[in-house]
């Protein structure tokens, strides 16, 4: 077995790296018009004036006090707050108990032909179990009840036969538990929003 020399009796491999590397060398140069089009999108980036100069005011800065200089800015104060004339006394007013949101009536339905027994339970139960029963009036397996519920985002849930826990096929919205379950979303509007 013969080793293959290279044009200087090198190692072939060596001559390669060594081509390699003076490609490594040579000075490239972006085209002219690639270097233009960089700074014209650089340019059409940079934010307003009015949000560089709201940045440059927002922006923290090390503002050095001397001692003595901090010393007196501090008694300044002190001086500003025990002297300046006592406010007249103020008059106590009752205040009234703030008025509780308004409720909306919600209807909540769940088809469950086989179930015996079909609860509501979420955030507005205390995710207790026997939280609100529901009727099946017809007896058609089809679940009703009616809750007035505060605006706003509800998390609920079914609880059927007392021990089967099941979210709202008909929900669009849907939320993990935390339990490796999932609960329905219900969001409810102030009245007069549609």
């Amino acid at each position: 077995m013969r080793d293959e020399q290279g044009p200087l009796g090198g190692d072939p491999a060596e001559e390669r790296v060594r081509e390699l590397l003076g490609t490594l060398r040579e000075d490239v140069r972006a085209p002219a018009e690639l270097r233009a089009a960089v700074m014209r999108q650089i340019e059409t980036q940079r934010p307003s004036l009015a949000v560089r100069i709201v940045e440059w005011m927002l922006r923290p800065r090390m503002v050095p006090i001397s001692p003595a200089m901090g010393g007196l800015a501090l008694a300044a104060v002190a001086g500003i707050v025990l002297l300046r004339p006592s406010a007249a006394p103020v008059a106590l007013v009752p205040v009234a108990a703030a008025e509780a949101p308004a409720r909306v009536v919600t209807r909540f339905v769940l088809v469950a032909p086989g179930a015996s027994t079909v609860h509501l339970t979420g955030d507005f139960t205390s995710w207790n179990p026997d939280g609100i029963a529901m009727q099946d009036l017809r007896g058609t397996g089809i679940w009703t009840g009616d809750v007035a519920l505060p605006p706003g985002i509800h998390e609920y849930t079914f609880v059927l036969d007392g021990s089967e826990w099941v979210p709202d096929p008909t929900a669009v919205l849907q939320v993990d538990d935390g339990f490796g379950q999932v609960n329905s979303i219900l969001v409810v509007p102030e009245e007069g929003e549609a």
